[in-house]
């Protein structure tokens, strides 16, 4: 069984991709940029968000070159639970915090950062609070809470379990606003946005790096957070020394920006309203049959019984390889049994079903060579034959191969 996660290993020849994503944030040289990578849902984004990473920290630092500081965030956990703008803006604080203190520089600047986010996001709380209450609509946060233990008193009169809730609320609201609420000077949300960029800047200024943000699975999202993020990152782009990298689906995110303009009927402006965020857009390779029987091929080898070492020396065999197949050069059996002396004849005849399946995985309809939906059916094929075995009933697995196919395409 594979799990589906994204990783540093590459399968897929992206590494080349990869590095070029990673050379573009290099060759910017402290100017801000920003870079879209698209595709598909389980097409690879994530992975390639991985490898990039990993290509800018693997690169010898020149000296005048600043040095990389990574911040990863998934939009997707935080949905339902905190809004994406502000958690983008916490998350990114609090890692230049982090990183002052390690390095011991730029400390005031971090701190200031941070309690300017943090006012940002009381005064996003209290403004959401007021404006649903205006309109005749519960309250957010711990705002919410108070308003539903208003509730219980009105239901239930003044027990014990509701005053305790409301003292325990209260004291929370209380610390919160006190955590939040702390500007020493008047001040007014385009300021405070303002000084907060103006802080930004200064904190990787003092501190002699560069920030790279990874944004993940903003397809996965809902409109409104997906909105929200984008925000967010408005919020923090255009600014010296700061890289974007946004691994989603485009048409997902037209999707979204579509809903929230909902009225507009000029298509141009969902257009250019994504163009105006991703300086440099870039789309995860499609997959080529030689591609997919290679990365079958891996997936096999990965679930073997071969050293740590073997395995690796496998994968980097067949990358390899995969960059030649323009002059002619295949990723077979006998390609892959030539890296290494003695596999297992059982790897070998995983290696016979990579080679059956690697056209009908490119072509048909409902999978046309995506890394996700290969796995899903190559773990699924695992279990029926797991099952007839257990069952003792010889099936043939190219057999059961192609009844699993008719079932996922049946409907199409």
């Amino acid at each position: 069984m594979w799990p589906d996660n994204e990783t540093e290993h590459d399968f897929l020849n992206f590494s080349s991709v990869a590095d070029s994503v990673a050379e573009i944030v290099v060759q910017a040289r402290g100017r801000p940029i920003s870079i879209g990578v698209s595709g598909a849902w389980g097409a690879g984004k994530s992975s390639m968000i991985k490898l990039t990473q990993a290509s800018l920290s693997a690169r010898p630092r020149e000296r005048d070159e600043s040095e990389f500081v990574f911040v990863e965030f998934n939009a997707w956990l935080y949905q339902g639970y905190d809004d994406a703008r502000a958690a983008l803006m916490d998350v990114i604080a609090t890692k230049l915090e982090e990183e002052a203190k390690a390095r011991e520089k730029a400390v005031d600047k971090a701190k200031a950062l941070l309690k300017r986010v943090n006012w940002l996001r009381a005064a996003k709380l209290i403004a959401g609070s007021t404006a649903a209450m205006s309109l005749g609509l519960p309250p957010t946060g711990l705002f919410s809470e108070l308003w539903g233990l208003g509730q219980r008193f009105a239901a239930r009169g003044t027990d014990a379990g509701p005053v305790e809730d409301a003292q325990v609320k209260v004291r929370d609201t209380g610390e919160a606003a006190r955590g939040l609420l702390t500007p020493t000077e008047e001040t007014s949300p385009p300021k405070e946005i303002q000084a907060l960029r103006d802080t930004f800047e200064e904190t990787l200024e003092e501190l002699g790096v560069t920030l790279v943000v990874l944004i993940d699975d903003l397809d996965r999202c809902l409109p409104e957070t997906t909105i929200s993020t984008l925000e967010a990152i408005r919020l923090f782009l255009f600014l010296k020394n700061t890289a974007f990298v946004v691994a989603a689906d485009n048409e997902m995110i037209r999707h979204a920006v579509r809903r929230h303009f909902e009225g507009v009927p000029d298509d141009l402006l969902v257009t250019n309203y994504f163009d105006k965020l991703i300086q440099v857009p870039i789309r995860v390779p499609p997959l080529g049959t030689q591609e997919v029987r290679a990365y079958m091929m891996l997936l096999f080898v990965e679930n073997s019984d071969l050293a740590a070492e073997v395995k690796e020396t496998i994968r980097a065999g067949v990358c390899a390889q995969l960059r030649q197949t323009w002059q002619g050069k295949r990723v077979d059996r006998a390609f892959v049994q030539s890296l290494h002396d003695a596999l297992p004849p059982e790897l070998i005849g995983r290696f016979d079903t990579a080679d059956r399946l690697a056209p009908l995985m490119t072509t048909a309809t409902g999978i046309l060579g995506n890394p996700r939906l290969i796995k899903r059916f190559l773990n699924a094929l695992a279990i029926r034959m797991a099952i007839s075995d257990a069952q003792g009933v010889g099936v043939d697995e190219a057999v059961l191969a192609k009844l699993l196919l008719f079932e996922r395409l049946a409907h199409v």
